[in-house]
């Protein structure tokens, strides 16, 4: 019988192999506290309902997975840059295709491999009732930010986060101080001052604005929009730990990188697109989920502020 130690050396070999670049291991009943409640009670969700629907799963993983025992936490890297050369800027975790689709890949193997030790798994990348920034520090990977995002001593920010909840019971990490100190940097560069202590206020927030609202941009966000048409990156740009290291800078999927021909598209040229050109450029990227009518209601702010 194979040791929860060579297990967990298994797993962390093959997702070396298919390109995350950490794994930490939680206990999958670690108490949450009440953190998320309170946000949803406050109702800084904005309309995001979902978020209340799957509270219960959320904060016990066995109503998700009968029987799990420990919650696999994985970061995968993605572009430190805009690609962009004209205005309007879109966040860094949109500028190539689909994570979800990229990583549920690698995730389905990490599935076989724990299967092949007796493991019963499901596994999620943002897509599922798993409170994935608070199993990631709990796991050791980093410490919540006061922007509300996951940061590590090494990458920031800059990362997308997988889960993998399994029946097997693996040595657990041990979670890592928090490192912010007395810096609010993240909070001060924020375009229309959603932060505050460690929450992001999805009411007033440009990336919840740009992608996921469904009525209109209110007249003050709007005029906050700036440069940013799909997605916000200010606070993370203005993370100290978001910093280039000389000798650290990660290899980037290639998958994940911008195409020249959006990179140099111009908001003006966004805005005339017809419904077949925005289904050829974007198809397959999180750019397409918001449909057309979304991006060109961005790009008129990005044109007012010209």
């Amino acid at each position: 019988m194979c040791s929860p130690a060579s297990m967990r050396q298994a797993v962390e070999y093959a997702a070396k192999a298919l390109g995350f670049s950490a794994v930490g291991i939680a206990p999958a009943h670690a108490d949450q506290g009440t953190l998320l409640q309170d946000w949803l009670q406050s109702g800084q969700h904005a309309d995001m309902t979902w978020m209340e629907r799957h509270l219960p799963a959320r904060l016990n993983p066995e109503l998700v997975l009968p029987g799990v025992r420990s919650v696999i936490m994985l970061t995968y890297e993605y572009a430190r840059t805009d690609a962009r050369t004209t205005h309007g800027s879109i966040a860094r975790y949109a500028q190539g295709e689909d994570y979800h689709k990229l990583l549920a890949a690698k995730l389905a193997d990490l599935d076989e491999t724990l299967a092949f030790y007796g493991g019963t798994q499901r596994c999620f990348t943002d897509s599922g009732p798993v409170s994935e920034r608070f199993f990631a520090a709990r796991a050791g990977l980093g410490w919540i930010g006061r922007n509300g995002l996951l940061v590590r001593p090494r990458g920031g920010s800059y990362c997308f986060l997988a889960s993998i909840l399994t029946t097997l019971e693996l040595p657990y990490d041990s979670p890592m101080p928090n490192h912010c100190g007395n810096c609010h940097r993240c909070e001060q560069a924020c375009p229309t001052a959603a932060l505050h202590d460690g929450c992001c206020d999805a009411r007033r927030c440009l990336s919840y604005w740009t992608i996921e609202a469904h009525e209109e941009m209110p007249p003050d966000i709007r005029a906050a929009q700036g440069e940013h048409l799909y997605g916000c990156d200010a606070c993370q740009q203005a993370c100290p730990w978001n910093r280039p290291r000389p000798g650290q800078e990660p290899a980037i999927d290639p998958h994940l990188l911008m195409p020249a021909p959006f990179a140099a598209l111009s908001p003006q040229a966004l805005a005339q697109l017809t419904q077949e050109e925005f289904e050829r450029l974007f198809v397959g990227t999180p750019i397409s989920r918001i449909g057309l009518a979304h991006l060109q209601d961005n790009v008129k702010g990005i044109n007012a502020g010209d």
